[in-house]
């Protein structure tokens, strides 16, 4: 599988005429997926529009893989926004310090919520998979008096681990049943530890598993260019290793956001190896990803690169 990363795509300003040639470049570039965010932002206004972005997707022989965006506040995605729900509910978040408000896992309200949301996109939309972007927080100790009860006045990350772990799958388990078709898959960050990730991979309900990684230098606006993330061949033998004793296939995300024009050459030369020495079962690549110096010239090398190794 291939597919084309596309966060925050025509969810508000919505041209069907180039939203199709845009897919149309996708099919043509070798994706035969693209990957949708959804957030409980497009839940409140962007519900026709999602619709428009599935049909127009499927006519262009695109599978759908919707990525539910930081619902509840305990997955990544875009917008990069607090959770409305958990804001509306704070008897349910977490209290303890966290850089975005999150629910805490060990209230059923939480799993309801999110089982719900996830009603609505399988029910209501043609969708072919799930993507599961970047759990937030599955470490984070919870002094919530939910978790008080659970766990004792002084629970561990490990108890925290296991709490995210319960959660992902109930909804994974929900969403399999209500579409046993459904192509799930999950990838984490690097800095999470291995005993939730290599837990966490061992989801009875996903198919694919992996992480995300970047292959040159960022920069988000004027300041200086820096590593901001770990590249994505760094985490290869660790997905590898996870996905084998999971039994699940391999999964990477090549993410290409706040690229700048100095690095184009350094991320030129990392894709094409990258896709000459490694193949993962599910490869994701961000589709004009944002806030780019030079987002045409970055787009012309994954659209050469793309053809020359997978058409």
């Amino acid at each position: 599988m291939v597919s084309a990363y596309c966060l925050d795509y025509h969810n508000w300003v919505c041209i069907p005429r180039h939203v199709e040639e845009n897919f149309k470049e996708m099919a043509d570039m070798g994706y035969d997926t693209v990957c949708l965010t959804f957030s409980e932002s497009e839940m409140m206004y962007a519900r026709r529009t999602f619709e428009i972005l599935v049909n127009l997707a499927h006519k262009c022989g695109l599978k759908v893989h919707v990525i539910p965006s930081r619902i509840a506040g305990r997955f990544a995605g875009a917008p990069l926004m607090p959770s409305s729900w958990v804001c509306r509910h704070p008897q349910f978040a977490v209290p303890d310090d966290f850089w975005l408000p999150i629910a805490c896992l060990d209230v059923p309200e939480t799993t309801q919520y999110v089982n719900d949301f996830m009603s609505v996109l399988i029910n209501d939309y043609e969708i072919d998979g799930i993507i599961w972007d970047e759990p937030k927080g599955p470490t984070l100790i919870s002094h919530h008096p939910a978790t008080i009860a659970k766990y004792g006045e002084n629970p561990t990350e490990e108890n925290m681990s296991q709490s995210f772990c319960e959660f992902f799958n109930s909804i994974t388990e929900h969403c399999h049943k209500l579409n046993p078709n459904l192509v799930q898959t999950l990838f984490c960050v690097k800095n999470e530890p291995e005993y939730f990730t290599s837990a966490i991979s061992k989801n009875p309900y996903i198919e694919y598993f992996g992480y995300d990684g970047n292959l040159c230098r960022q920069r988000s606006f004027r300041e200086e260019i820096e590593w901001t993330k770990y590249r994505i061949d760094s985490v290869w033998d660790r997905t590898v290793k996870e996905c084998n004793e999971a039994g699940k296939k391999t999964f990477a995300l090549v993410e290409t956001m706040h690229t700048p024009r100095e690095e184009l050459k350094n991320f030129e030369a990392n894709f094409e190896a990258y896709l000459q020495n490694y193949h993962p079962d599910h490869l994701s690549v961000y589709y004009y990803a944002h806030n780019c110096d030079a987002p045409e010239e970055l787009q012309d090398i994954i659209k050469r690169l793309m053809k020359k190794y997978i058409k």
